[in-house]
């Protein structure tokens, strides 16, 4: 999430009255100059908690909670500052603003030829006017829905048997089956078609001319919801048997819709994660729907994509226990186990749910009620006891088998992120298989030493003497390199020069190395209006491998006390695209040199090239004459800074 302006958090502040909020939430009684209630943060029976209208402020007597309108929401909410402060914007119609406007940005298509990306003509409130976009459809779904009950997705709905009320709440709709109603609907709307297309509400095919038409036809439509509850895209299930297609069709990722970040309900489950400490994780949004409605309103699935690590970070905010309450099957307990492997290095406590018979809670709800859903969840067991189980059936009870039952549960064990934990389960697992807890811890540490070896930790100093010293580059290559490593500097420093960047560098200007690929990602990151989210994207691209020297030392950087000036990051920016942008027309001069050599005398095509080579000579001699490229600014006396070039 980009960071809030001041003036939107004072608007909020000012525009949020903590009544009026509080009352959203609890029942206030009027006491005098004050409003009462019993606590909402603890259970009492005689009102501690006041609420003071004139000073803005809330205090429970009871607890000691206190604070101001946000705070409040925090709390209630179970977030953190900036997503309270989206929530109560919208509750009062603040917008908050993106950045005015990005430059277009030349990008390649697959044959070559060049083209500006959605991504580069997104305008200022472009995100805004995607999330708009999805809650009016979200809106125009179940409006579809409702109005006509007789229709093919109303009557496989009532096959599933949800009540009015759960149809409302998850915000179930209908897509009806014709090409282009959405689409009709959207653009009488004022929308686009350009944002139908970015939202991937509709599709464009590559034909010529090309042909629109919506993504979503005749199915059921589940809204998928981010953090704050806004909608950012849909699920859509069929309701035809023996269909021949996908059972399920998911919104493509968007500037709004990152399947590895969205967890589905979790704006409905948050709250109740906090007061309970554990959150049930399940597979899809029919099973989620029936864990809410027998009770277990701290369920949440996944969208679209097997669970992440992006999604155990934010469930570790809400909660520090995880229930896994995958299918029973084979692909059900992988995906138990994936999850352990990405849960357990967070500190999550993990139990496991078996529904009975084999059942999802869906199908458990409708044949036994909610009490037995809620009897499989409360009598979760812990993962460890789980996989224990799991593994002595599938390798058997001779030596050979029990080996390879130990092995893998000190994998598991391996993931956890406390020593104690490790000692202490490394000790049950010798007690529970009846080995001898030394060899046992001996084998686990041989295990971590192999994987720490293959890069999951800092290569210590002694080990990076024993490496091979790289290749002295050639002169105009070590120059080029530390252009793109100042360049990246400087964009990562500044969002402005990021800005710049975007508009200046041609994705053919860089090489295939990770500096050149981390450059790529802050200008992608600036474009879509997620700035500050870069350096995690760098990351995530290069999660699975060991980083460039270069670009390591540069993330893990200590930012400066006083960040360098404008004066400075422009001086340092204009030195590195002059040489980016020589190393560019150079290798391309090269070529065509190249070329020219390799034509016979008198052929036709030595003048064309001959021309082409004259054009770049002139563009290389003009990049010495640019100017800052973030413009003037005062002169005044600046501390030297590590920055210029």
């Amino acid at each position: 999430m980009g960071r809030i302006p001041q003036e939107v958090i004072d608007q909020v502040r000012i525009q949020a009255d903590i009544v009026d909020v509080i009352q959203s939430y609890i029942p206030l009684k009027k006491m005098g100059r004050d409003f009462k209630a019993c606590c909402p943060f603890h259970n009492e029976k005689t009102p501690s908690f006041v609420v003071n209208q004139q000073r803005q402020w809330f205090h429970c007597f009871g607890c000691g909670k206190h604070g101001n309108v946000i705070t409040f929401v925090m709390e209630r909410e179970n977030v953190d500052f900036p997503n309270a402060i989206h929530i109560l914007a919208r509750k009062y119609h603040i917008f908050v603003p993106e950045e005015t406007t990005y430059p277009a940005r030349r990008t390649e298509r697959g044959d070559g030829s060049a083209a500006t990306g959605a991504a580069a003509q997104v305008r200022g409130n472009f995100k805004e006017r995607l999330y708009m976009l999805h809650e009016k459809a979200q809106a125009w779904y179940a409006r579809r829905l409702k109005e006509s009950p007789d229709s093919p997705v109303a009557t496989y709905l009532k096959t599933r048997e949800l009540p009015e009320e759960i149809v409302r709440r998850f915000g179930i709709g209908a897509s009806v089956d014709q090409w282009d109603a959405l689409m009709k609907y959207a653009l009488h709307e004022g929308f686009t078609m350009e944002e139908l297309v970015d939202s991937g509400l509709v599709v464009r095919t590559d034909d010529h001319p090309p042909k629109t038409f919506d993504r979503f036809r005749n199915r059921l439509m589940f809204p998928i919801w981010n953090e704050q509850g806004r909608v950012v895209g849909f699920s859509a299930r069929t309701i035809e048997k023996d269909f021949k297609g996908a059972k399920y069709i998911n919104s493509p990722e968007t500037p709004v819709f990152k399947k590895g970040r969205i967890l589905y309900a979790l704006h409905l489950a948050r709250q109740e994660m906090g007061k309970t400490g554990f959150a049930v994780l399940c597979e899809g949004q029919l099973d989620t729907i029936a864990l809410h409605r027998a009770g277990i309103t701290n369920a949440v699935a996944p969208q679209g994509t097997a669970f992440t690590e992006e999604q155990a970070i934010i469930l570790k905010r809400y909660a520090d226990c995880l229930y896994l309450a995958f299918d029973c099957d084979g692909a059900g307990t992988k995906a138990v186990f994936r999850a352990a492997e990405l849960a357990l290095p967070h500190g999550f406590s993990l139990k496991v749910v078996r529904f009975p018979g084999g059942k999802d809670p869906d199908e458990l709800l409708r044949h036994s009620g909610a009490e037995a859903v809620a009897k499989a969840v409360g009598d979760a067991r812990d993962f460890f006891e789980f996989a224990l189980d799991f593994l002595n059936t599938q390798h058997g009870a001779d030596p050979a088998g029990r080996a390879a039952t130990a092995d893998e549960m000190l994998g598991f064990i391996m993931h956890l992120d406390s020593d104690a934990a490790k000692a202490a389960y490394v000790s049950w697992l010798a007690s529970e298989m009846r080995l001898d807890p030394s060899s046992l811890q001996h084998q686990l540490s041989r295990m971590i030493t192999r994987r720490n070896r293959e890069g999951f930790r800092r290569i210590a100093p002694e080990e990076q003497i024993q490496k091979p010293k790289p290749e002295k580059l050639p002169p105009e290559e070590e120059l080029y390199r530390k252009a793109l490593r100042k360049l990246l500097e400087c964009i990562l420093a500044d969002e402005v020069a990021a800005e710049v960047a975007a508009g200046k560098v041609r994705r053919e200007m860089l090489d295939n190395s990770e500096l050149s690929q981390a450059i790529d990602d802050v200008i992608e990151s600036k474009m879509l209006g997620e700035w500050s989210d870069a350096p995690a994207r760098i990351l995530d691209r290069f999660a699975e491998k060991e980083l460039d020297a270069d670009l390591s030392a540069l993330l893990m950087k200590e930012p400066p006390e006083e960040p360098p000036s404008k004066k400075i990051i422009g001086k340092t920016m204009k030195d590195c695209l002059k040489v980016i942008t020589v190393h560019h027309l150079n290798r391309q001069i090269a070529e065509k040199m190249e070329l020219f050599r390799s034509l016979p005398a008198g052929d036709p095509r030595r003048a064309e090239v001959t021309q082409e080579l004259l054009a770049l000579t002139r563009e290389r001699a003009m990049t010495f004459t640019s100017r800052n490229p973030l413009g003037p600014e005062p002169v005044r006396k600046e501390p030297e800074d590590d920055l210029e070039f």
